[in-house]
């Protein structure tokens, strides 16, 4: 394994959201905070990002860190049911038992369970994964309904979205905006700027068993490349980081060079259909284009 010709005990940049590598970048440590608050404060809010960004690994950060003594998690990660079967399966993985055949009979237990849960001080949170692939408006209400579940002062349970930009995109237009209005917070997952690509890479190196953090695997010259081609989005600098190192341990190198990230994205289909590879010489690098601001979070 490449892993083990560099010293390593385990596979740095492997492609699956595992939370044991989760690295805390400025954008991904404040979507952390603002789900905990969402959480806490019994709200919904939603996260975007583009593919690769990282979402699904900092939601099993946090659902990792709550305690099943406190919380209850209904967690959805292919949301593509019909209203009915949306609400079918949140009633099935809170209560843990089928949910009742009628819609009447679904809000009635609904509301028992959470009121029994509130009594009990358990806090069910709802997130639903790959949110963009709701197929419809009545889907949405459906969630929407959720938040009428409530006391005098706080909702009974907390939801939060997670979706890739087209989400957003989708809930702006006018038919969603009751759901909308209902959204606590919204946060736009950034990519990783420059300075966050190494201390990413030197990260996961040191978790996978580098011996000496001192040294640097990746020259600087290669970081900047493999950040210009994968524009800073974790799972693509995990698979190109991977097949980099493969290419520098074929060469018999013991780091990592520019032409070793170069030839490593020739060999992966979708970096070759995004850009020209020979223009990304290290000489052509502009800081200034790769470096994007965080966006703002807006809250409702």
């Amino acid at each position: 394994m490449y892993w083990e010709y560099f010293g390593l005990k385990s596979n740095p940049f492997g492609i699956t959201p595992d939370p044991r590598f989760l690295f805390l970048s400025t954008p991904h440590a404040s979507a952390i905070e603002w789900m905990r608050l969402a959480i806490e404060q019994h709200e919904f809010g939603m996260i975007t990002g583009e593919v690769g960004s990282g979402k699904t690994v900092i939601s099993r950060h946090l659902v990792d860190t709550l305690t099943e003594e406190k919380y209850k998690i209904a967690w959805i990660v292919n949301p593509s049911f019909s209203p009915s079967q949306l609400l079918k399966e949140i009633y099935f993985q809170l209560f843990e038992e089928k949910a009742p055949h009628s819609k009447s009979a679904i809000i009635k237990s609904m509301q028992e369970g959470l009121v029994k849960f509130y009594l009990e001080n358990k806090y069910p949170v709802v997130i639903i994964d790959e949110a963009q692939a709701i197929p419809s408006t009545k889907a949405f209400e459906e969630l929407r309904l959720l938040s009428n579940y409530q006391t005098d002062d706080q909702n009974l349970l907390s939801i939060i979205l997670i979706g890739q930009p087209e989400l957003s995109k989708k809930l702006k237009r006018k038919n969603y905006r009751a759901f909308l209005q209902r959204l606590r917070f919204t946060i736009t997952l950034e990519p990783l700027s420059l300075d966050e690509i190494g201390e990413y890479l030197q990260h996961r190196l040191i978790i996978s068993g580098l011996d000496d953090e001192n040294i640097n695997i990746f020259s600087s010259e290669a970081v900047k490349l493999l950040h210009s081609i994968t524009k800073g989005y974790p799972r693509p600098v995990n698979h190109l980081a991977a097949f980099s190192m493969m290419d520098a341990m074929s060469n018999e190198s013991t780091s990592v060079s520019p032409e070793n990230v170069r030839s490593a994205a020739s060999s992966i289909l979708y970096f070759e259909d995004q850009m020209n590879l020979q223009d990304l010489e290290p000489d052509n690098y502009k800081e200034n284009e790769l470096n994007p601001e965080t966006k703002e979070i807006s809250i409702d």
